[in-house]
């Protein structure tokens, strides 16, 4: 073995040199990485800070995309509502006409009345389109949901209760009650 010409304090001046350069270099090295980690660092902030800003956004797309349906639904319900109840006030006019078809029926014969019966069938046919329906209550228990009660007659105690003369016929349509049917019922 090669012997060292150096004492021991020289040798130890040099190893304390060695050591001194291997801490700086791992100073450095610390002081490097501890910089990375705070650069790291902010940027995992500002990733999480988009994520939630993106969770955010798809939070408030998802609410204002049902709320969108929602209102599509209401605007298609409420459509569809305006044009029944259109359809219901005009038909409701035109039933008054149907009254007057009745009570001119009454007043003809022959091939007048053919005829004129004809045009009242196209026209009950045109109502039934539109879902408008007479109701037929003659002999029928009364209901005060579709019949309005006029007057009480004295028709026996077999049509007690029940619809014994119609003076006006009621209609509907659909379930909808457009004309409450006007009656004498049996006392």
């Amino acid at each position: 073995m090669e012997q060292t010409n150096q004492t021991p304090a020289v040798q130890m001046t040099e190893l304390e040199q060695a050591l001194t350069a291997e801490n700086e270099k791992l100073i450095a090295q610390v002081e490097e990485l501890t910089a990375q980690n705070e650069t790291l660092t902010k940027t995992v902030a500002r990733l999480q800070s988009s994520a939630d800003k993106s969770d955010t956004y798809l939070t408030q797309l998802v609410a204002m995309k049902n709320d969108f349906e929602s209102y599509k639904r209401r605007m298609k319900f409420n459509g569809d509502q305006a044009k029944a109840e259109g359809v219901a006030s005009v038909v409701t006019k035109l039933i008054d006409i149907c009254d007057n078809f009745e009570l001119a029926s009454k007043h003809l014969d022959g091939d007048n009345l053919k005829a004129f019966q004809m045009i009242q069938q196209q026209f009950m046919q045109t109502l039934a389109n539109f879902g408008v329906l007479p109701m037929d209550v003659s002999g029928k228990d009364f209901d005060c949901m579709t019949m309005e009660a006029l007057s009480q007659m004295d028709c026996g105690e077999e049509n007690k209760g029940k619809v014994v003369q119609v003076y006006k016929n009621g209609y509907l349509m659909g379930d909808k009650v457009l004309r409450y049917a006007q009656v004498i019922v049996g006392a």
